[in-house]
């Protein structure tokens, strides 16, 4: 079996269990309790977790140097997942086109890998704090949120994916994390990285809605 198909089965059979997860929340007997909630998680970690497995071997694949019309539409992509930019006064700014998840039973590393995705497509210089201050907006209204609950949400991976690329570690002293919600139609999630001495500048942009 060449190396190619021998990934395909193994994806394939990563896929089956994303699939057993999905016939046991269809088999749930209610849409509502600790137990659903479990098996939702449990669903979104396998289906998560084959993204990103068959985005880190499936890539190895491609024939470099040719490129089809269905590759070049396929770029858009990173537009879907989200963008990544650094501001006029140097702070770094990563927007998702999601909410952070929901880690109360499980959570996988999707939004990690998308950020490190979005940091290796950007062609310019990144800034790189000794110490910084990580400001985390969701953007959600009450019914499309993923947790309400600071302590449901999944924001741990963000900083692991930044150390050593734009902080350089993410201890309580070196790195301050504020988690910031404002109800909007408009789902999202904005990450800004800034030095902790401009974080005054941050707070009056974020209460007076002009970031």
């Amino acid at each position: 079996m060449t190396e190619f198909k021998k990934t395909l089965s193994d994806l394939q059979n990563d896929t089956v269990k994303v699939m057993q997860c999905l016939s046991k929340l269809l088999m749930s007997e209610s849409n509502s309790g600790t137990v659903v909630e479990k098996k939702i998680d449990d669903y979104l970690c396998e289906l998560e977790g084959l993204c990103i497995k068959s985005r880190g071997t499936l890539d190895r694949f491609r024939t470099s140097g040719i490129v089809s019309e269905k590759y070049i539409y396929d770029k858009t992509v990173t537009d879907i997942c989200g963008d990544i930019d650094v501001t006029y006064n140097g702070w770094l700014h990563i927007t998702l086109n999601t909410l952070l998840p929901s880690c109360k039973y499980k959570t996988s590393n999707y939004i990690g890998d998308t950020i490190d995705r979005l940091i290796k497509s950007y062609d310019g210089e990144l800034p790189y704090f000794e110490n910084a201050f990580l400001a985390i907006v969701e953007y959600a209204n009450h019914k499309n949120h993923n947790a309400l609950d600071n302590d449901n949400k999944g924001w741990k991976m963000i900083p692991n994916v930044l150390k050593g690329r734009v902080i350089s570690d993410d201890s309580q002293f070196v790195l301050s994390i504020g988690l910031f919600a404002r109800l909007s139609e408009d789902m999202r999630c904005e990450i800004y990285v800034l030095p902790p001495e401009d974080g005054n500048i941050f707070m009056d942009l974020l209460a007076t809605d002009t970031l």
